[in-house]
């Protein structure tokens, strides 16, 4: 599935995703980073919603008409942070991804964030490092953040 962001257009498995929601803005936490925008309710969980653009220093736009939140499953099966919000700029589309089809594209300068481009740098589609999304993401959002939701 193909995640268009502003300048970046992620590439992420179809199985990955568990549902396309329409934007709504995250209720933010104090001191948290700029690229974690806040959570939204989804099924009666807080789901921590990023920017990942800004995550890897990548100019951004804001949140048009057509934004939306993809919910990704945790690749890791956490209990404690099962799922993970990004925000998009627009619907999502399919991509058949074929490696016959796909030009690798250089990965100089490619942010922690991004595992790899894999293509031209005018489509700029990338693969996100889910992990290590995941990994700083635990260290804004945790047992004790989602204690402070419900004060």
């Amino acid at each position: 599935m193909l995640l268009p962001l502003t300048s970046l257009n992620l590439l992420i498995p179809n199985s990955a995703v568990a549902e396309i929601i329409g934007y709504s803005t995250p209720r933010r936490l104090d001191d948290s980073s700029e690229w974690f925008a806040g959570v939204v309710l989804w099924r009666g969980v807080y789901i921590p919603v990023v920017a990942v653009e800004q995550m890897c220093n990548v100019d951004t736009a804001q949140i048009g008409p057509r934004g939306r939140i993809a919910i990704i499953y945790n690749p890791e099966k956490d209990p404690e942070l099962p799922y993970l919000g990004i925000h998009m700029q627009d619907i999502p589309r399919a991509y058949l991804a074929e490696a016959e089809t796909m030009e690798s594209g250089s990965d100089e300068d490619l942010s922690a964030y991004l595992l790899t481009r894999v293509d031209d740098e005018q489509l700029a589609r990338v693969i996100p490092n889910l992990d290590k999304i995941i990994a700083d993401l635990k260290v804004e959002f945790n047992q004790a953040r989602i204690a402070e939701l419900s004060t």
